[in-house]
């Protein structure tokens, strides 16, 4: 730790290596790279009463997946950065900037909630994972602890998702097919689903439909580690907030079975993010986060 600083903390991920995350960390595009495997920890000012970034230090592994493990093969191959940070505000988000330094330039960002960020591509918009992983770092540390001193400032404020929406056309029926992997433990109990102690990670796929005029709500398809047996249908609808932002949009799935509704925020047009009955955020671990992604049109 930089003499002068304290930990903020330690945010963990397993994202896809693709375009983004390539031009992200520079690297090259000859490199047999299909996953990453990203360790951040943040510093600030001990003696600051309000939160002043100090330091950063990012490390990330990369390269093929190891069959049958969460692991890579060959132990990948180590990329490591340690530079200043900032906080960029807005209007309606809060965004976390690295300076990697000359030549690498800067990665950026969103803070979705004080225990998670999101990574913003280089045009500042959410990058889009895959059916495997996702974008969104998870804080690792004492989430009670690290809350409560962190109490009474505002960057415990979920950032409003407005700037990064993108508008969905009429005409269509489908709003859209999102998909991804989640650990295991968590939602099960959200939605009630009897798991044995070993189950790590669950496998989603959500079609959402609309009515193609007025763009209401109408029903889902919901496949996945849960559903192997019936595909989950039901209606869907959109309500309002979460505990720390209440203009959040939120789909509820099943909204007439309140006791085994899945919640899902919208953060933007490509990247939900699940929420537990409370409506507060889920917190993923090293290898998967709660978070899914626009399926890219075929």
């Amino acid at each position: 730790m930089p003499p002068g600083s304290s930990t903020i903390g330690n945010f963990v991920a397993t994202s896809p290596c693709d375009a983004v995350s390539r031009a992200a960390l520079k690297i090259p595009a000859t490199a047999n790279c299909e996953m990453i495997k990203w360790h951040l920890t943040l510093f600030e000012d001990a003696d600051a009463k309000t939160l002043t970034p100090t330091t950063f230090e990012l490390n990330c592994v990369y390269g093929l997946p190891e069959q049958w493990t969460t692991g890579l093969s060959k132990g990948g191959t180590n990329l490591g950065w340690k530079g200043r940070w900032k906080i960029v505000p807005g209007a309606d988000a809060i965004v976390y900037e690295l300076d990697l330094g000359v030549p690498n330039g800067t990665v950026s960002f969103l803070k979705v909630d004080h225990n998670l960020l999101h990574l913003l591509d280089q045009n500042k918009n959410l990058a889009i994972g895959n059916a495997g992983w996702s974008y969104t770092l998870n804080r690792t540390s004492d989430l009670g602890r690290d809350i409560k001193q962190a109490a009474g400032t505002s960057q415990l404020q979920l950032a409003s998702p407005a700037t990064y929406t993108s508008k969905i056309t009429t005409g269509s029926s489908r709003l859209g097919r999102f998909v991804g992997r989640s650990p295991c433990q968590e939602v099960a109990r959200e939605l009630s689903q009897a798991v044995t102690p070993d189950c790590i990670k669950v496998k989603w796929d959500l079609t959402l439909y609309q009515d193609p005029n007025t763009l209401a709500p109408t029903s889902y398809k919901l496949r996945g580690t849960f559903f192997r047996e019936r595909v989950s249908e039901g209606k869907w609808t959109i309500v309002r907030g979460t505990k720390i932002s209440p203009n959040a949009v939120v789909y509820q799935l099943d909204p007439d079975k309140p006791q085994g509704s899945l919640f899902l925020l919208k953060a933007d047009s490509n990247v939900l993010f699940f929420l537990d009955r409370d409506r507060n955020f889920l917190v993923g671990n090293s290898n998967f986060s709660y978070t899914l992604n626009r399926e890219a049109a075929r």
